[in-house]
C-alpha cells in the first residue's frame, strides 16, 4: 500500500495488507555483525516509536481492516548475499 510513510517520529517502512489484516513492516538492514544482528535493533523503544507513528498513520488514512499486525525483517549481507529473515506478528 504503502513505503516510507514519514512522520514527524519518523518513518514507517512498509505499510501493507494481508487479506483484512494491516501490516506495518519494520525492515532493518545490516551490511555485518559488528553493530549486532538486524533484528536486534528494534528495541522496545523503537517498536513503541513504531506503534506512535502507526496511530498518526491511522488517524491520517483511516484505513478499513479488521486487525492489525506488526512484522519486522532483517537483512543481513554476508559477502553481498542478503540473508531476510521475516517475523511476522513480532510485537
Amino acid at each position: 500500500m504503502e513505503s516510507n510513510y514519514r512522520t514527524r517520529r519518523g518513518e514507517l517502512d512498509l505499510i501493507s495488507r494481508h487479506a483484512d489484516t494491516l501490516v506495518i513492516v519494520e525492515v532493518k538492514l545490516r551490511r555485518g555483525t559488528a553493530y549486532g544482528d538486524p533484528l536486534e535493533a528494534v528495541t522496545p523503544r523503537k517498536q513503541h516509536a513504531i506503534r506512535l507513528m502507526t496511530e498518526e498513520y491511522l488517524s491520517q488514512r483511516d484505513p478499513d481492516f479488521q486487525a492489525l499486525r506488526f512484522d519486522v525483517v532483517g537483512i543481513l549481507l554476508r559477502r553481498g548475499r542478503p540473508e531476510i529473515t521475516h517475523i511476522e506478528d513480532a510485537f
